[in-house]
């Protein structure tokens, strides 16, 4: 048994002289591996130059633009009424839906026969109440002219009264012949009465008959309007919108018959975002009025006309808190069809001119209001002041300068002063 213990430890031994040695062999190997392997090739980083594109910045002076949609409508839309009652008896060609009419078309008739009857009834009385006036200026005369007579058949009779009454108190006649000659006296006195009260009757029966013919002649000129609202007459040039009516249609006075708009008078009412008042000229005159630009797109064709601002309401809107503004436009297309009503545009009203701005595309401003720029092959970063942004531009008053390349070229995770350079 002892000799089996002793076995086993110089066993022991063995393997545990036996491990140290090689451990003792790998790091004799592994320090001599060290100290013979090459010193490593020191190797210089270089940077990597990114290319972008760039322009130069350049300072303009430049209207503000306002942009705001509005439908088109009539500046001058006529509903066309019926004033008097009657049958249709003709309608112009021309009136009809869509229809252009000229100044002074005769668009509807109605029959206006019982009219001119009208007119000449009271043209009849007019001449009935003149006759009278002649007639009784002719009796006026007359009655003059007999009491002129009369006067002096009173001053003979009176003087032949008293001639007599001498002579019957000197007891030359009898009473008799006297009081005969005093009856005759007394008979011519009541004759010029009459006459006189004849002549002051007169005065009211001209004012009577003048008033009759005064109501005729207004009575005439009635009838006459009544005539002439028989025809409806174009007051402009223009197109017809509605038509309402048929010949041989009864048609009563206030009946609806049509409808007609001016050619060339057509406006749109825009409303103006609170945040954009502040390009909106202040100074508006009845002839310095801000030009506009009305466009109409449609099937990627897109129509153009010219027009201005025409009128700004006094009040905002309490709906919207937008400031309405009617923009009165050309009839005449720059590039195609004329402008209808019912069309739905957009407006474009030249706003207050502004100096020393920098007009540049919407996405080379970042969120922070930063540009990059291209200075000395290194790309710079700066903060700018952003004074609009309008559709895909942006408008900078501050932070840039006349020839100062600005990089177009999208980029992300960039650094200020990394090396960049120009793309050919």
């Amino acid at each position: 048994m002892e000799k089996k213990k002793e076995k086993r430890e110089k066993n022991f031994k063995f393997k545990a002289i036996r491990i140290i040695v090689v451990l003792t062999v790998a790091i004799v190997i592994a320090v001599l591996l060290i100290k013979m392997r090459p010193e490593p090739e020191r190797k210089i980083r270089t940077e990597t130059a990114l290319l972008v594109e760039a322009f130069p910045a350049k300072a303009e002076t430049l209207n503000m633009i306002i942009e705001s949609y509005g439908t088109v409508k009539p500046r001058e839309l006529l509903k066309l009424i019926a004033e008097v009652k009657g049958r249709i008896v003709s309608l112009d060609p021309t009136f009809k839906e869509g229809g252009f009419i000229k100044k002074g078309t005769s668009l509807i008739k109605i029959d206006p026969r019982s009219y001119q009857l009208e007119v000449d009834k009271h043209n009849v009385e007019i001449k009935q109440a003149k006759a009278e006036l002649k007639h009784l200026k002719q009796e006026v005369l007359n009655l003059e002219a007999s009491i002129k007579i009369v006067g002096l058949d009173v001053i003979l009779a009176k003087a032949e009264y008293l001639r007599q009454k001498k002579l019957v108190e000197k007891n030359v006649v009898a009473q008799t012949t006297l009081d005969n000659v005093e009856q005759k006296y007394l008979a011519s006195l009541k004759r010029m009465q009459e006459l006189q009260n004849q002549l002051a009757l007169t005065g009211p029966s001209k004012d009577r008959l003048k008033a009759q013919c005064d109501m005729a002649k207004v009575l005439f000129r009635l009838a006459e309007l009544d005539l002439e609202k028989t025809r409806i007459i174009a007051p402009f040039e223009g197109w017809v919108v509605d038509k309402e009516v048929e010949k041989g249609l009864y048609v009563n006075a206030g009946q609806n018959m049509g409808k007609i708009y001016s050619k060339g008078a057509l406006d749109i009412e825009v409303n103006i975002p609170f945040k954009d008042l502040r390009w909106l000229p202040t100074d508006f005159v009845e002839d310095s009025m801000s030009e506009a630009e009305i466009i109409f797109s449609r099937n990627n064709s897109v129509n153009t006309w010219n027009g201005r601002v025409a009128r700004v309401k006094a009040q905002i809107d309490e709906k919207t808190r937008t400031l309405p503004v009617v923009v009165e436009a050309n009839y005449n297309s720059k590039t195609g069809i004329n402008l209808k009503p019912g069309m739905f545009v957009t407006v474009h009203i030249k706003g207050i001119e502004i100096n020393n701005i920098y007009l540049l595309p919407r996405h080379v401003v970042y969120n922070d209001d930063t540009i990059y720029l291209f200075i000395d092959n290194r790309l710079r970063i700066r903060k700018v002041s952003v004074l609009r942004r309008f559709k895909d531009s942006v408008f900078i008053n501050k932070g840039l300068s006349d020839g100062e390349l600005v990089i177009k070229t999208p980029l992300s995770r960039v650094s200020d002063g990394m090396q960049v350079e120009l793309a050919d």
